[in-house]
């Protein structure tokens, strides 16, 4: 058995000695939410008139039972990438700051047709947010069975593990060459990526490609981490300079497309998996580059709409308000339509209770699954998320809606779009059971002493954040992050079985 010694593999306990340890009975989540979000509320109510409104108070309610779980992220025996935690606070933002911004800065979704009256629509979403995350609050909560006594992962063959690695970077690397190629070489291909209009046509039918292609960068990191994990843990500098040189790679690789996401998945992956094999990562470290992050998402969105017009605008003023005029991106719209689903989810709520439209039963989770077979084998596929999307939010007149919706609905909107209010609130059981599955597996991860269930970990650790997304995005993220490391995990733990004499264990990282 390949073993992991050191830091990495002490129980997430142990993680108490990295900060003052306390006396006393500390102040109940549920007690200390409930102060802090409704103190919040009665003093923005206060401040803004435009909060004074019914909506706030089912709003506040699920801010309540959602800041109880983000809570205990700032607890110092809790790890800093504990699923049900990291859960918590992006469950914050999503469901009790993104509405109350919403109102608070005047900024909806453009281009609905028949808008509906904003507060109204927001009370009846936070009312089915409130049910919903009392349900999921409930799921968390439910007893866990007695652990069985599981056999120990296969041993993992760490030369094949290697080797498997590097010959996947080296087909990734042509892939992405080819995939260049196609464009007409770097210049055609910076051209086309900046080209907003066509940018998605021009990658049409590209998929499998695109997955290979930006394959490479976390493949090598994981290989490097793994191979020297050693010198990385004692040395800071080099782990640092190893986590830069993905980022930047990534951001070349997947940033020139105007996907903020392919910037940023692998680089919170990096972090999960420097966590869980080398040393513990400190808040302080997290924070820093959420601050970044939340910065890289705010500039690189005028590229991603503007292309590099957007950007040379910006070099030219020396400051975003004319990329801002040109793009239409500003701060209000990062916060409630990046970081927020609120808007577009009260209106599918609105449009389902007044009757406007009918569940489509499935259509667009069954399409999600479509989107890895090729076109020709299925011409007719179920109805997609887009259709029924430009349907509801911008012409009810046209079966398929006219032109196409972009939008990303969340797991409570597609689950509304699909089966109504059940699908609604069913979408936090199911996001509640997702979690709780996930801290099952990560909080074994950490304590376990060998490799496999560690380089698992941060692939199953994205499912935390999957609450704004919708099913295809989620398919598609697992598919692009999570199928290249298990494959080479699954190999080097075949021929681990055969070899498991002959592997000897990794020596303990002081």
């Amino acid at each position: 058995m390949t073993t992991l010694a050191g830091p990495a593999a002490r129980p997430v306990g142990a993680l108490r000695a990295t900060g003052p340890v306390t006396t006393g009975k500390p102040v109940d989540d549920n007690v200390l939410a409930a102060i802090l979000v409704t103190s919040l509320s009665i003093a923005l109510m206060v401040c803004l008139p435009d909060l004074r409104h019914w909506f706030m108070a089912p709003t506040t309610l699920t801010g309540v039972l959602i800041g109880a779980e983000a809570l205990r992220w700032f607890r110092r025996d809790v790890d800093v990438f504990d699923p049900r935690a990291c859960a918590g606070l992006i469950g914050l933002q999503f469901l009790y700051l993104a509405p109350i911004l919403n109102v608070a800065l005047d900024e909806w979704v453009t281009g609905v047709y028949d808008q509906p009256v904003w507060r109204e629509a927001l009370g009846m979403l936070g009312i089915l947010n409130a049910v919903g995350t009392a349900l999921y609050r409930v799921v968390l909560a439910l007893p866990r069975r007695p652990r069985r006594r599981h056999r120990r992962p296969p041993a993992m063959h760490l030369p094949t593990f290697y080797a498997a690695g590097l010959t996947l970077a080296v087909v990734s690397i042509a892939a992405m060459a080819y995939e260049i190629a196609i464009f007409g070489g770097i210049d055609g291909f910076v051209a086309t990526m900046a080209d907003q209009a066509n940018r998605v046509n021009d990658m049409r039918g590209l998929g499998p490609l695109i997955v290979l292609s930006e394959a490479f960068p976390y493949v090598v990191f994981t290989l490097a981490l793994v191979r020297w994990r050693k010198t990385l843990a004692r040395n800071t500098v080099l782990l640092v300079l190893l986590v830069l040189a993905l980022t930047v790679t990534q951001f070349f690789i997947g940033g020139l497309k105007g996907s903020r996401s392919s910037t940023l998945w692998p680089l919170l992956l990096a972090l999960v998996l420097v966590n869980v094999t080398v040393r513990r990562v400190p808040r302080k470290v997290v924070v820093g580059v959420a601050v970044l992050a939340f910065a890289f998402i705010y500039l690189y969105a005028f590229y991603k709409l503007g292309g590099t017009k957007a950007i040379d605008e910006i070099r030219r003023a020396g400051s975003v308000q004319g990329a801002v005029s040109d793009t239409g991106r500003d701060m209000p719209m990062l916060l409630t339509a990046d970081l927020g689903r609120a808007d577009i989810q009260s209106v599918i709520l609105h449009r389902y209770l007044d009757g406007q439209f009918e569940p489509v039963l499935g259509a667009t989770y069954a399409n999600a699954w479509f989107m890895f077979l090729p076109d020709a084998l299925f011409p007719d596929v179920p109805t997609s998320k887009v259709d029924v999307g430009a349907q509801i939010l911008y012409n009810p007149l046209y079966p398929k809606g006219e032109g196409s919706s972009s939008k990303i609905y969340g797991t409570a909107g597609e689950g509304i779009i699909n089966f109504g209010l059940v699908g609604g609130v069913l979408s936090f059981v199911a996001f509640g059971l997702a979690v709780r599955a996930v801290q099952g597996y990560y909080t074994a991860a950490v304590a376990a002493p060998g490799l496999t269930p560690k380089l698992v970990a941060p692939v199953v650790w994205v499912l935390v954040t999957t609450q704004s997304s919708d099913l295809d995005n989620i398919l598609f993220c697992l598919v692009k992050y999570s199928v290249p490391t298990l494959l080479l995990v699954w190999l080097a733990c075949r021929l681990g079985r055969r070899h498991r004499t002959r592997v000897r264990p990794l020596s303990a990282v002081p």
